[in-house]
Parts: C-alpha cells; sequence; structure tokens
C-alpha cells in the first residue's frame, strides 16, 4: 500500500513540475507592411488578409516561406 502511495506521490510531482515548467508565451508577429515595386494584384489579394486583419498573427498561422509575405518585413520575437 506505500508504494502505491509512494508511485501516486511521485507522478503528481512530475505531472506538477510538467505543468509549471511546461508553458511558453508565445509572442505575435510583428508585421511591417514593405511592398516592392513588382507586387502583382494577386499577391496583394493575398495580403490583404493580414492587412486588415483586427487581431495579431501569431508564428502558427503563417508560413514564412510563402512568397506573397516577401512584401512584409516580418520580425519573430519568439
Amino acid at each position: 500500500m506505500s508504494t502505491e502511495k509512494s508511485n501516486q506521490e511521485s507522478k503528481s510531482k512530475e505531472f506538477y513540475t510538467e505543468c509549471i515548467t511546461a508553458p511558453k508565451i508565445l509572442m505575435p508577429l510583428q508585421m511591417q507592411w514593405r511592398p516592392k515595386e513588382d507586387i502583382t494584384t494577386y499577391e496583394l489579394a493575398l495580403c490583404m488578409s493580414y492587412l486588415v486583419r483586427y487581431n495579431a498573427v501569431m508564428p502558427y498561422e503563417v508560413d514564412l516561406n510563402d512568397k506573397h509575405l516577401r512584401h512584409f518585413k516580418i520580425t519573430d520575437h519568439n
């Protein structure tokens, strides 16, 4: 019985430390509109969702390899 209680206590301590140390604050991307001279209407249409957006853009929402994002100066503070 005491070994079960000991195992249970150690598992709860592990869970507690994982819950305390696991969360990390994720900061939004800083996106500044810097359009290139050769911007196409298609690229502008793709960028409009970021230009008229009410809330911030999180790093997991965008793929930085997308070609239309070259018209933004993107700073990731994470």
